[in-house]
């Protein structure tokens, strides 16, 4: 982070986040700081997670929001297993579970695109936490997986559904069925991730897509996300977004900039 980075308290101990100024607006970065446990997830991590993602995306002019782990040896290593006795079973365990079916569908329904920069373990809740973000970038030393079988739980269904729509029924049940560790190669085969790239490459991969998605336009990026996650939405609702689109400030600039063969520079206006 740099001096000018703008901290967000988050309202749990092992979340971190902060505001980035960038050349084309600001990015919002959420990390899971847990390295000791992998950076497994606790009950007042899920608890936070959706008040976080609105904090996050009512800044001024959040383009993109990133998710990442600490110590860089994981993403998430699912919910934190220490906790399962207290928080995660008899009458709790309802608590616990609807708080991770919050916390994914918090990600999957912000309005701002997300990222997940993934590096080394991310398995579990981890993975639903991937699946509900729209661009999943791999570090070629990952691995993903879903251990719910082994532990005698099954995963919750907004992440077993998306998890349906993203790599396929037969694949998803694979993944789960046999609750075994699957590779950066294999992920990308199923169509789990978008990209992999080398350890070294990894940061500069990450930082030039970020650049690559915050240089369009948000009101464009907004409303395609719309469009795509919401296929049944009211078709004055989806004409209103285009309409408004059409009559953007964006929309000026970048019809001046491409006929003066030029970069764009939106304001998201």
């Amino acid at each position: 982070m740099s001096q000018s980075d703008i901290q967000i308290e988050t309202g749990a101990k092992r979340l971190k986040a902060h505001i980035t100024a960038t050349d084309f607006g600001a990015v919002g970065h959420i990390c899971f700081s847990y390295p000791e446990r992998l950076n497994a997830v606790d009950l007042e991590g899920w608890l936070a997670l959706p008040a976080l993602i609105d904090k996050l995306q009512a800044q001024d002019d959040v383009r993109l929001i990133v998710l990442s782990g600490a110590g860089g040896k994981a993403f998430v290593a699912g919910a934190d297993i220490t906790q399962f006795d207290e928080a995660f079973s008899g009458p709790n365990g309802a608590t616990y579970d609807s708080a991770t079916v919050d916390g994914f569908d918090a990600i999957a329904n912000c309005r701002v695109p997300t990222l997940a920069a993934i590096e080394g373990h991310c398995i579990g809740g981890g993975l639903g936490i991937a699946l509900a973000c729209d661009i999943r970038l791999a570090r070629a030393d990952s691995q993903f997986g879903i251990p719910a079988g082994r532990l005698g739980l099954a995963y919750p269904a907004n992440a077993t559904q998306r998890l349906v729509d993203t790599v396929g029924a037969s694949f998803a049940k694979e993944i789960i069925f046999t609750a075994g560790t699957f590779s950066t190669d294999e992920a990308l085969t199923m169509g789990l991730i978008n990209r992999v790239c080398a350890a070294a490459d990894f940061a500069a991969e990450r930082d030039a897509l970020i650049a690559q998605i915050c240089a369009n336009a948000p009101m464009s990026l907004q409303t395609s996300k719309f469009i795509i996650e919401n296929p049944q939405a009211a078709d004055e609702d989806v004409s209103n977004r285009l309409s408004a689109c059409l009559d953007s400030e964006d929309y000026a600039e970048g019809r001046r900039a491409f006929m003066a063969k030029q970069t764009p520079v939106f304001n998201g206006k």
